[in-house]
């Protein structure tokens, strides 16, 4: 780990441990200690939420988002390809656990900014009642000190040997994610009092051991690099939640799941035992907009087509992502009986 990560640990985690203890001893008397039946599943946020990775190939996804959702500014909900999963995802899963009814607007893509049209287009009843969110959002709006996009760093870091050691690979925007993310997380809180909200964390995507068998080009110190950045983006988002929860009383929590897809990451040798994708190739999709409005669909195809299933979790992934969901809810609520 650089000084400059060493650094920010230091003084980021004290923050964090002390909001979560102050969080869970000191709770605003409107958070409720466990949740009321749930009638409602909404699943919003990025690729991680909305099943990229379950499939090679974009075609095999259920769908991809309405057609004109990416070219407006106002009802934007993420790219021009959603690559939606709505059986498998954990969202679905728990709804028909609940018998409760699943509403999908996740899309792979989305960044912060989006969140706001999700859930307009979510068409959450009243003060949230009855309704449980589930999320993932802000990997997509991370820049590198050469403002580079995350994907970008990774490809990056696998094309080029000792990618930790460059300046230019830093993250350079976490407090603006933080505060995006606060931003985000408040709206919710304040609009609807009664929601309860699950933000899921993101996997460590390498977890060398001794080597990186599982992914070509990257060397363990590089894995392990990449590895702190995905924790140091996990304690913003988990920052950003617990003021949230403290602020608005709203029962909105942090859900990590470093636990579930422990010494499971890209670097394993064997792809049966990966709950995170390596590189993988397969076809991709996506829309544009032509000036007159009409839309029109490009697909890519060949043998060495970057699939953006790539580093994103597999089946089994989505199955460690449901287990960490259902976990952050009371045994009481998941089997009344």
């Amino acid at each position: 780990m650089s000084r400059a990560v060493v650094s920010r640990v230091a003084i980021v985690a004290p923050f964090v441990v002390a909001l979560v203890v102050a969080g869970a001893l000191a709770l605003p008397a409107g958070v409720r200690a466990e949740s009321a039946g749930i009638e409602r599943v909404v699943t919003l946020g990025d690729s991680y939420s909305s099943g990229s990775g379950i499939h090679r190939d974009a075609s095999s996804y259920d769908d991809h988002g309405p057609e004109a959702h990416s070219f407006d500014r106002s009802t934007r909900l993420g790219s021009s390809a959603c690559q939606r999963e709505l059986d498998e995802t954990p969202g679905p899963r728990l709804a028909r656990r609940l018998d409760a009814d699943s509403v999908f607007v996740a899309c792979a893509g989305a960044v912060i900014r989006e969140v706001p049209a999700q859930v307009r287009t979510a068409g959450i009843p009243g003060d949230g009642s009855g309704t449980l969110v589930t999320m993932t959002i802000g990997g997509n709006d991370l820049r590198t000190d050469r403002d580079e996009n995350w994907p970008d760093a990774l490809v990056r870091c696998i094309t080029s040997a000792s990618c930790h050691r460059s300046d230019g690979n830093q993250l350079a925007n976490l407090d603006d994610i933080r505060r995006d993310l606060l931003d985000t997380y408040l709206a919710i809180g304040d609009e609807y009092p009664d929601i309860t909200v699950r933000v899921l964390g993101y996997p460590r995507l390498m977890q060398s051991d001794r080597w990186c068998e599982g992914v070509t080009g990257i060397s363990r110190s590089e894995a392990d690099w990449i590895d702190d950045q995905v924790d140091l983006l996990n304690r913003e988002i988990g920052t950003a939640v617990t003021v949230a929860r403290i602020r608005t009383g709203a029962d909105i929590r942090f859900v990590s799941v470093l636990e579930e897809f422990d010494n499971r990451g890209a670097c394993r040798f064997w792809q049966r035992d990966r709950f995170v994708n390596d590189a993988v190739f397969g076809d991709s999709f996506r829309r544009s907009q032509l000036a007159d409005g009409t839309v029109r669909e490009h697909w890519t195809d060949g043998p060495l087509n970057f699939s953006t299933a790539s580093f994103h979790p597999s089946s089994k992934g989505y199955d460690a992502y449901f287990d960490a969901l259902a976990g952050s809810l009371p045994v009481s609520l998941l089997d009344p009986r």
